[in-house]
């Protein structure tokens, strides 16, 4: 699984792979290591082991985020995985005129809830997607007339793939 973290304005995203029953954790530019978190207790607290050196820290979450102190330092970071990551894209592009819906990741489509010509408000579910082993409803990102469907139940999607075109009630015909 691949995570993004931000601490202040620095960006990094880290990609963790079990192997030999070790995690293992490879950095963006290509520095490897070699992790072990376990809990201490029932709180927050945890032993955290990082190529063979070992930290207490304690975690928190506030406001969406996480909070680690670890060697005295408080540290806020940021942190989202492909999934999440994914869907901060699409509901970003939430721009009017004519737009497109597309699979943030890869999966089946499971129902489709619109039809061409139909109406839809901000946050209408407008198709459900299976992707690992869960279901999604995409959502309409603002109020559009929809002008094109481009999928079906049970069709297999790219990550990227256009589910449903829209377009501004105003500027549909």
């Amino acid at each position: 699984m691949k995570y993004w973290t931000k601490i202040g304005t620095q960006e990094r995203s880290y990609e963790f792979v079990h192997r030999d029953h070790v995690l293992s954790a490879v950095r963006d530019d290509g520095k490897h290591f070699e992790v072990d978190l376990s809990a201490v207790g029932d709180g927050g607290a945890f032993s955290l082991i990082v190529d063979g050196r070992s930290y207490d820290c304690v975690l928190e979450r506030e406001n969406g985020r996480f909070v680690v102190q670890v060697i005295g330092e408080r540290i806020v970071v940021d942190v989202q995985d492909d999934r999440e990551r994914a869907a901060s894209r699409v509901a970003s592009h939430r721009a009017g005129g004519r737009r497109t819906i597309e699979a943030a990741m890869p999966g089946v489509v499971v129902d489709v809830r619109v039809a061409v010509g139909d109406v839809v408000a901000d946050g209408a579910t407008l198709v459900v997607l299976e992707a690992m082993k869960m279901q999604n409803p995409i959502a309409a990102e603002g109020h559009g007339k929809v002008v094109r469907v481009c999928v079906k139940p049970r069709d297999v999607v790219a990550a990227g793939a256009v589910l449903v075109e829209l377009d501004d009630e105003h500027g549909a015909t």
